[in-house]
């Protein structure tokens, strides 16, 4: 990006406000276009923020809230909501609660009522939860509920389920509120200060070739950005709150451009209008939340995943906002190396959110999301180097979560060569858990397939065939899944069911007869002779 001063003749946009600019109207575009392909196809990145570490984190943290506010007092007529704001997939809802749901049940706080509440503004992701096996259980037993959302806008939401408006003045409960790579695709604007003066950074989009539709699925791969920079005086927005952070930033930083984040706090005036000002948000991003941070920054810079686009999420300013209004601020004192994690609390005192602030510390702190992830990245690189007991162990550590498990995988079934018995019962049980917290959305790696195939090594020919039969469920007719599927049946001893398998798998691939087990192909042999 550079600083332009002439206007050229076929600009889409000149010197717009960046939370104003048609890059936003892309943006919306693009999710609501893709649904949930956006993250199975790997074009917009999730797994840091939807994999059962962090929800685990996220869930002590609510689960800590909750006991200040049993202590406080609160209205039993009413269950608690928990509001996921841009929940995409559903992943980390479904992560969330496998955990949350795990202890709280056993609890001394069980008798409390919680409702999570899955929301975004396109009406296809609501269609993917809504066809969800996995997502029916919580559904069923009334602990879910959809409802669209579109946080730019609305300050109230009607469940689906429950078939009742959320507003001000039906809500009688603090409000709990989850936005995991939010804010750094939704509008914000841009300043520069440069010796005490503050000046607006204007967009100018300029496409590379004549524009017919502005709905064009690839038009953003087709635009320069360019920034100018406009002076303006730090009383600048209708909000006084925002405007004292502005001045702030004009006293205190030096020759830098930062990213003010106007849409995500005027959200947050709506979930405080919506909340009555009783809020615990929790969000993660990439962003920064210490004003060291903001210092020696360069015109804002757009991260590409696909059609689509982030931002940095300027955490410093939301924490400023919260502590303006009289609220908390959460965050870690170390540097974040991939995500940064940020609670914000509203309607208490220090001293009445003893339990939130431990949790915080102990879950986000000590041993965060960003540290595992950190970690994550390092074993990696090694499982071909790692023993069975190591993998088991990273395993348990993580959650029990499918990435790691399909990471490790050729390592697992090297290992299952050697292995002793009590190795493979222990690697028995890590696969019945791997998959009682897996939730699927079509991505192209198939985790039933692959415990399949370290049942069937084994020798569980049983339980891989449950596997195999959940791979055909999800991804539809395979001709290897339907050869593995022929071989548990025919290890089994089952002929019948085998001959059918194999058959249908040889429909499906005919390569695969040269793999099939001689005893069947003789058997098939005398079959088709007069």
């Amino acid at each position: 990006m550079r600083t332009i001063h002439n206007r050229p003749s076929d600009t889409l946009e000149q010197n717009q406000r960046l939370s104003k600019s048609l890059l936003w109207r892309f943006q919306r575009n693009f999710f609501d276009r893709q649904g949930v392909e956006a993250w199975n196809q790997g074009i917009v990145p999730h797994y840091i923020t939807s994999n059962p570490f962090i929800a685990n984190a996220y869930a002590k943290v609510i689960f800590g809230f909750l006991r200040d506010c049993h202590a406080q007092g609160f209205n039993r007529d009413q269950p608690f909501y928990i509001m996921e704001l841009g929940a995409g997939s559903g992943r980390f809802a479904y992560h969330f609660l496998k955990k949350f749901v795990g202890f709280f049940e056993h609890s001394p706080l069980k008798h409390i009522s919680v409702k999570y509440l899955l929301t975004d503004f396109t009406d296809r992701n609501l269609e993917f939860w809504r066809s969800h096996p996995f997502l029916y259980p919580f559904v069923r037993s009334g602990i879910i509920d959809f409802a669209r959302f579109d946080l730019e806008n609305d300050r109230q939401l009607t469940l689906e389920y429950g078939g009742y408006i959320l507003s001000a003045a039906t809500l009688k409960n603090p409000l709990i509120v989850i936005a995991n790579y939010v804010f750094d695709s939704i509008p914000s604007d841009a300043f520069s200060v440069r010796n005490q003066q503050l000046y607006e950074n204007l967009v100018t989009l300029i496409p590379s070739q004549q524009v017919f539709d502005l709905n064009h699925p690839e038009l953003i791969d087709q635009i320069e950005i360019n920034f100018e920079e406009h002076p303006i005086t730090s009383n600048y927005y209708n909000e006084p709150n925002f405007n004292k952070i502005l001045e702030s930033y004009r006293q205190r930083l030096q020759d830098t451009t930062v990213l003010f984040p106007s849409v995500a706090l005027n959200c947050i005036r709506n979930l405080r209008y919506l909340s009555g000002d009783r809020l615990l948000l929790i969000s993660a991003d990439k962003g920064h939340s210490h004003e060291q941070a903001l210092l020696n920054r360069g015109n804002p810079s757009l991260t590409r995943h696909g059609n689509c686009f982030s931002l940095m999420v300027n955490y410093h300013a939301i924490g400023q906002y919260f502590l303006h209004v009289g609220g908390q601020f959460l965050n870690v004192v170390h540097r974040h190396h991939s995500l940064n994690v940020c609670a914000f609390l509203l309607g208490y005192a220090s001293k009445d959110c003893v339990e939130t602030r431990l949790a915080f510390a102990e879950h986000i702190e000590q041993l965060g999301p960003d540290d595992f992830f950190t970690l994550k990245k390092a074993i990696e690189k090694h499982y071909d180097t790692l023993t069975l007991p190591q993998i088991l162990a990273w395993l348990r550590a993580s959650g029990w979560d499918a990435n790691i498990f399909l990471g490790s995988f050729p390592t697992l079934m090297q290992h299952l060569n050697t292995a002793s018995e009590s190795l493979k019962q222990e690697l028995y049980r890590a696969i019945e858990r791997i998959w009682e917290n897996y939730y699927p959305i079509g991505e192209q790696k198939d985790l039933a397939f692959h415990l399949a195939r370290l049942l069937y090594k084994m020798k569980c020919y049983r339980e891989a065939s449950l596997y195999l039969q959940y791979s055909l469920m999800l991804y539809g007719t395979n001709a290897n899944t339907l050869y593995h599927l022929g071989m548990c049946h025919y290890r089994l001893g089952q002929l019948d069911e085998a001959s059918k398998r194999f058959d249908q798998a040889l429909a499906v691939d005919p390569s695969l007869e040269k793999a099939l087990p001689t005893k069947y192909l003789r058997l098939r042999l005398r079959q088709m002779l007069p």
